[in-house]
């Protein structure tokens, strides 16, 4: 449901911070620069065919991009991730990140990437001004990634961790799709991962943002992550992600490991009461919340900073109350999933 609103008052944007209305300060943009990907996961899109396919007239500009990154950081946030799609797949996203790394007040800068151009990009992300990557790897078994990515291949991924690590685009950061009877038996190489390494291993539970039933089969609850871990050695909390993304993992160390993992139990045991962000789509809409289906237009306002600015206010009394997703957080998923996939979403 796309809204274009007028703030009413009830939310809170002075001095640098956004303030939603429930109390979260909003530090956080996740910005999508596209919805095409060279890989079509399992548990991505509705339809795996389309993940390639061209966007249409749409899609944000570079510009467009920018005006909304200097719109967000003017608000108060201080914290942009590209995402898609597979961001790295526009020709044009050094130019995009160069843009937004210029942006005064601008903190952290990072992208999310399944990892394929790495091995060959990693060095001019690092010098047109990104400072991190996440990188999505769901399996470290060959036939089993290329099972979940409908063809990827693993090396290229691996390939591409080393070279982000060389270039400096720190700390890097994995994501893992925990899917039942698909890759929950690879919990314990993950793991072992951070042993030796300073990499963070981030275990992410299963959103079914398309339309499929039966999808709570493939549904883990992250304590199993637990189990495994205190199988290897004692666990004990790290620290938290506040200076890098202030994303809402929760995180320990093996004792005597040098990286971490990291859990994000999104329907589990939910984080909506201190969710710092907001989305923007590929194609213009801000997206307050992922239990909703409400999204407000950018694009009639994007030659307008002061506007766009107000449309980012507006959304945010858009914003779902968490304890409704407290509530109930796998009825809130049911009447969601199928409106966007998590491609067009941006993750």
């Amino acid at each position: 449901m796309v809204k274009q609103i007028n703030s009413r008052g009830k939310v809170q944007a002075m001095s640098g911070r956004l303030i939603d209305p429930y109390g979260r300060e909003i530090s956080y943009l996740r910005l999508s620069v596209t919805e095409r990907c060279n890989l079509s996961c399992i548990y991505c899109s509705a339809n795996p065919l389309e993940c390639a396919k061209k966007m249409g007239k749409d899609l944000l500009t570079v510009e467009s991009c920018l005006a909304i990154g200097q719109a967000a950081v003017e608000l108060g946030m201080t914290k942009i991730r590209l995402t898609g799609g597979e961001p790295l797949m526009r020709a044009d996203i050094l130019d995009i990140i160069s843009g937004l790394s210029a942006i005064p007040g601008l903190k952290d800068l990072s992208l999310t990437t399944n990892g394929i151009f790495l091995d060959d990009m990693a060095s001019e992300l690092a010098s047109a001004g990104l400072h991190r990557v996440n990188i999505s790897l769901d399996s470290l078994e060959e036939a089993n990634f290329q099972r979940i990515t409908n063809g990827g291949k693993l090396q290229s991924v691996l390939k591409g961790i080393e070279k982000s690590i060389e270039a400096g685009l720190t700390p890097v950061k994995i994501n893992v799709v925990l899917l039942k009877g698909i890759n929950d038996h690879e919990i314990e190489r993950f793991i072992a991962m951070t042993a030796d390494r300073d990499l963070c291993v981030r275990f992410i539970e299963y959103m079914p943002m398309k339309k499929e039933e039966g999808w709570r089969k493939l549904f883990l609850p992250l304590e199993k992550v637990i189990e495994v871990a205190e199988k290897f050695a004692p666990l004990v909390a790290a620290e938290s992600d506040h200076n890098h993304g202030g994303g809402p993992a929760r995180y320990f160390r093996l004792e005597g490991a040098k990286g971490k993992i990291g859990l994000i139990t999104a329907l589990s045991c939910h984080f909506c009461d201190r969710c710092n962000r907001l989305r923007v789509t590929s194609d213009g809409k801000v997206k307050p919340c992922l239990f909703s289906i409400d999204e407000v237009d950018l694009r009639p306002f994007l030659d307008s900073k002061e506007k766009l600015k107000e449309q980012f206010i507006a959304a945010l009394e858009l914003r779902t109350d968490p304890r409704t997703v407290s509530d109930n957080p796998f009825g809130r998923m049911e009447e969601v999933k199928g409106a966007r996939s998590m491609r067009q979403i941006g993750g």
